[in-house]
């Protein structure tokens, strides 16, 4: 009897303990409104990669990659590079994609990336910027895949529109890309 009698008051007092009116103690504030949407997430800086070779100068950075996949095996990875003239030269440049995976296996590269062509500027005057796109295609899920699950390291070789597959000197720029850029 003692038990139940026990077990009635430890019961009551946790009913009276989630019973207690606590909103009408809180400050109220009239401009405050519930918000459903998260709050953005911070976006880490891009890297900037500047780059010199005689009387060119580059600043060049990754602007966003895209992944368009064609059904089964077929994956065409859109990079986008923002480039800035930074040298006293107006330069036009092609410029080639390689992604070699965590296995060493590489795709693209020169003469390969851009069907071949690699990606073309417009001619860039001194302090001028612009965003162009070259793009790498994977011919299967399974290579696909060991990017998705390892990323890859990105690697841009720069030529003169002059002679596009003869890189210039040094004129090279590298990326560690996360598995993330490949979903």
């Amino acid at each position: 009897m003692k038990k139940t009698v026990l077990l009635a008051i430890v019961f009551c007092l946790i009913l009276a303990a989630g019973c207690t009116d606590t909103a009408s103690k809180l400050p109220v504030s009239p401009t405050a409104s519930p918000s459903l949407t998260p709050p953005p997430e911070p976006v880490a800086p891009k890297p900037v990669s500047v780059i010199r070779s005689g009387n060119y100068s580059l600043a060049s950075s990754i602007d966003h990659i895209e992944v368009d996949s064609k059904g089964s095996g077929k994956h065409t990875v859109n990079i986008y590079l923002r480039l800035k003239n930074t040298g006293n030269e107006s330069i036009r440049l092609v410029w080639y994609s390689k992604l070699t995976d965590k296995n060493g296996l590489s795709y693209g590269g020169v003469g390969v990336s851009h069907g071949g062509s690699g990606a073309q500027t417009f001619i860039f005057d001194p302090d001028t910027t612009g965003t162009m796109r070259d793009y790498v295609t994977i011919d299967s899920d399974r290579e696909y895949a060991v990017l998705k699950s390892g990323g890859a390291t990105l690697d841009i070789v720069y030529a003169d529109q002059k002679s596009p597959l003869e890189p210039i000197a040094n004129l090279t720029s590298t990326w560690n890309l996360e598995p993330t850029y490949f979903p």
